[in-house]
């Protein structure tokens, strides 16, 4: 499985990076986890020039449970080879990375600190992985 999750702005949360460093450290066994962070005034896409699927974090995006998550993301990755998945500024995504997505994701209907939004996203990729291999971190 191939994963680039792409932020506007960058990380500065020690908290917040430990966290994200352990679940990407944790990944490599699974497949390649990339993070991208792009500059908060940046108006174009965050999208990188790829042929792989473009899932935009985003309040209205569909929901998932952790084991359709892990099914939909293998599905993706099979179809598309690369997954990228855009994180928006506080403020949300600009225009253009709107018009480039082709599927949104939301991760409840909470609304989260962005930092705390991309925690909680790296470790669901990390708990989708591990739910593929039938291993037991997850409990069902």
């Amino acid at each position: 499985m191939k994963i680039v999750v792409i932020q506007r702005g960058k990380l500065k949360d020690g908290f917040a990076l430990s966290c994200r460093d352990e679940f990407q450290k944790r990944f490599r066994r699974y497949g390649e986890l990339s993070i991208l962070e792009r500059p908060e005034k940046e108006v174009v896409s965050l999208f990188p020039d790829s042929k792989g699927l473009r899932v935009l974090l985003d309040e209205t995006g569909k929901t998932y449970r952790s084991e359709e998550l892990a099914r939909a993301l293998e599905k993706w990755s099979m179809q598309h080879g690369t997954v990228a998945i855009a994180i928006g500024s506080a403020y949300g995504h600009n225009a253009a990375t709107i018009a480039a997505a082709q599927a949104k994701l939301s991760l409840g209907p909470l609304t989260l600190p962005h930092v705390l939004a991309h925690v909680v996203l790296i470790e669901q990729l990390y708990r989708a992985a591990t739910i593929l291999r039938g291993e037991p971190y997850h409990h069902a």
